[in-house]
């Protein structure tokens, strides 16, 4: 876990599931996308973001959910800084939950519900101890039923459409270092390739390929973590050279791999 504080800094908590504290100012991320949901509490600062055609507020308090795969950046709303806690939560927790219902989703990313309050506290207020394996069960499970309870879309998939899905995402999980086609996936599933690329979407909120492109990522930085060359985790990551991958990573967490490894001050 980082110590170092500056102006703009970045830490993680212990444990595996990850979670961070960020302290910004400015124009903090550009605008990019995650293939997870964001869950963020605010503790300092107004923290603004460009949100589906609207700028957002969230103030000290108050918490983000932003769906998978929107398109969002951030900014300090004062001169300022702003702070936040945040945990990734990956939508096939959620589907495993769910079973099949559409991912949940909070129309305009900001909320004080009590409920979701409390959720994004239990998550985030004890940094310097790793979350316990059924306490983070328990809290993605109210996670889900919180969200899908404060939204108004409970249509339903099939079961059969579930089990495809889930295995189509299951063989992308083992294939990071492959090349990947929607062929394979039908074949492997017994399910058409447009089908599966529709549900897909509507089950885990991303694309086949944007997952397959998130899951490389997410094994970068832990890759980064450990003090490689960021030329070499391109490489380890089946990028097709660290151009290729800077333009990925920029996309996908809104900063370069350079100023997001002296963000978290990674190295040290």
């Amino acid at each position: 876990m980082t110590t170092k504080k500056s102006s703009n800094w970045i830490k993680t908590a212990e444990g595996e599931t990850l979670r961070i504290e960020a302290h910004l100012a400015g124009f903090a991320f550009a605008p990019h996308r995650h293939d997870t949901y964001t869950l963020a509490l605010t503790t300092t600062g107004v923290q603004c973001f460009n949100y589906r055609g609207s700028l957002r507020y969230s103030l000290p308090g108050e918490v983000l959910v932003l769906h998978p795969d929107e398109l969002h950046d951030g900014i300090a709303g004062t001169d300022a800084p702003f702070g936040y806690r945040a945990v990734n939560i990956d939508p096939v927790d959620v589907q495993n939950i769910l079973h099949g219902h559409h991912l949940p989703f909070l129309p305009n990313g900001v909320t004080g519900k009590p409920c979701l309050v409390d959720i994004a506290q239990r998550f985030l207020t004890e940094f310097q101890r790793p979350l316990e394996p059924l306490e983070y069960q328990d809290l993605i499970y109210d996670f889900a039923m919180a969200l899908q309870k404060a939204t108004t879309i409970h249509h339903k998939h099939t079961t059969a459409n579930y089990h495809a899905i889930k295995m189509a995402r299951e063989y992308i999980d083992d294939s990071l270092d492959n090349d990947i086609t929607l062929d394979q996936l039908a074949t492997i599933t017994g399910y058409s390739k447009w089908q599966i690329t529709r549900d897909f979407r509507t089950l885990f909120g991303t694309s086949p390929y944007r997952y397959l492109t998130l899951r490389r990522l997410e094994k970068a930085k832990s890759l980064m973590s450990q003090g490689i060359p960021i030329a070499q985790v391109a490489q380890d990551c089946f990028f097709s050279d660290q151009s290729h991958f800077t333009r990925q990573f920029k996309k996908s967490f809104g900063t370069t791999p350079n100023i997001w490894n002296k963000l978290c001050d990674l190295k040290k």
